[in-house]
Formats: structure tokens, C-alpha cells, sequence
């Protein structure tokens, strides 16, 4: 199959990050870490201020994303593999 029509379909829709917040917003466990997670950088906002936190936070959201990206890819790569070796 041809890599953009990949990278198309599964890198560059729009409509991803948004049918992910949905999905993400379906899951009771996945509310209550965003929640906790945001009360955290609240209270680490009124200790390092508001642009030391709001860099923290920028640095570590890109990291985490960079990661899921990676694990994302890397599970493409895999499926891609066993569909090859079924001769599919």
C-alpha cells in the first residue's frame, strides 16, 4: 500500500485528535488522571509560577506525545509485518 495514502489516513486526518478526546472522555480512569493531573500542575503553578509550569508542562506533553507517536508507529510497523507474513 502506498505510504501516503497511509500517512494520510492514519498521521494527517484531522478528524483523529478529536475522535480520540472522545474516546479518551468515554473512559472514567482516563477523566479522573486528566483531573489529577490538572489539580497537580495547578499546585505546581502556584509554586514555580505561571511560565516555568506552563514550560514544564509544554516539555513534558511533547515528550509523552512523541512516545505514544512512537509506540503507535512501531505498532503499525508490527501489524504491517504479521498482514506480510499471512501473505495478505
Amino acid at each position: 500500500m502506498n505510504q501516503t495514502i497511509l500517512q494520510t489516513l492514519f498521521l494527517n486526518n484531522p478528524e483523529i485528535p478529536g475522535e480520540i478526546a472522545d474516546f479518551c472522555n468515554s473512559i472514567p480512569e482516563y477523566v479522573q488522571a486528566e483531573r489529577e493531573c490538572s489539580l497537580a500542575f495547578r499546585e505546581l503553578e502556584k509554586i514555580l509560577g505561571y511560565d516555568q509550569c506552563s514550560h514544564l508542562e509544554e516539555v513534558v506533553n511533547r515528550q509523552l506525545s512523541l512516545e505514544v507517536r512512537a509506540y503507535y508507529l512501531f505498532g503499525l510497523g508490527l501489524r504491517k509485518q504479521v498482514l506480510s507474513g499471512l501473505g495478505v
